[in-house]
């Protein structure tokens, strides 16, 4: 069964626009994606204190983690493993209010064996909504959009293929490849 993983993101918004910074990285083919920036909780670490860890560590800056936006309950594939994760995403914003005025940060993930750069850039939602590459997980954005607190399950439909032994379509899923018990 595989772990599941803790993430704090942060919606780090542009004063006077409707943009965000978002890191672009890639997918496991060809292909990239988008999402904020943030990482790995490590275990006893509050979702903020993480949140300003993986800022200094990553792109060497400094935020004050805000208000939660939404958690959400992410199950997907990697590299064909099944993966499941709960990221906890909070308003962000930089300790230094230059920061805002730069278009592009260079970013360094992971910090075990296989680190590799990014590229961070400021996107609006419906640019994100309406871009080739995807933003994940599936409905931050929306949940960004929103007031309040939301908690979302991605891909939509997760929880009843878990429940029901069915996705969102009807179609028959094995609940056991993301850690549910055999009947």
């Amino acid at each position: 069964m595989p772990d599941i993983r803790g993430v704090a993101l942060g919606a780090v918004a542009r004063p006077d626009t409707d943009e965000y910074l978002v890191q672009r990285l890639p997918g496991t083919d060809d292909t990239h994606f988008h999402r904020f920036i943030g990482g790995g909780i490590h275990p006893g670490e509050p979702s903020d204190t993480a949140l300003e860890r993986e800022f200094r560590e990553e792109l060497g800056v400094a935020v004050e983690a805000g208000p939660t936006v939404c958690t959400v309950e992410n199950l997907f594939e990697w590299d064909g493993d099944a993966r499941h994760e709960f990221a906890v995403v909070r308003e962000a914003t930089f300790a230094d209010g230059a920061l805002y005025d730069r278009e592009r940060f260079a970013g360094v993930e992971g910090d075990g064996d296989d680190p590799f750069e990014y590229e961070a850039y400021w996107r609006t939602l419906p640019e994100l909504r309406a871009a080739e590459a995807p933003f994940f997980p599936a409905s931050v954005a929306d949940a960004v959009a929103s007031d309040g607190h939301v908690h979302l399950v991605s891909p939509s439909g997760a929880d009843a293929a878990a429940v029901d032994g069915v996705d969102a379509d009807g179609v028959a899923v094995d609940a056991t490849a993301y850690g549910g018990d055999e009947e």
